[in-house]
């Protein structure tokens, strides 16, 4: 059983990956990525970072430390680049604007 599960976590994890990419999608499309916090993407980023090493240095779980990274340097980096980009974008137009 204990192998079965060792396979099946990854492959479910990895499954789980495509669900990041309409949402990164999405982020590319919008003009302003408004609806994302980029403070919590980022907090969200740092608090896997720490897990992952918790499961390394606490339980010697390289499996889980690896899935944890993936999905935090797929999903919530590029996210929080992504709508930091555009949110600081937008501001500065706006301020742009507001000067003219």
């Amino acid at each position: 059983m204990y192998e079965f599960m060792k396979v099946l976590y990854p492959l479910s994890q990895l499954i789980v990956f495509f669900f990041y990419i309409p949402m990164i999608r999405q982020a590319l499309r919008s003009e302003t990525a408004d609806a994302i916090s980029v403070p919590a993407q980022v907090a969200f980023f740092t608090i896997g970072g720490i897990a992952a090493m918790y499961m390394v240095v606490a339980n010697g779980d390289y499996l889980s430390a690896g899935i944890i990274c993936g999905h935090i340097t797929v999903g919530n980096l590029p996210l929080a680049v992504i709508a930091g980009i555009k949110q600081r974008r937008a501001s500065h137009n706006i301020k742009k604007g507001q000067n003219n």
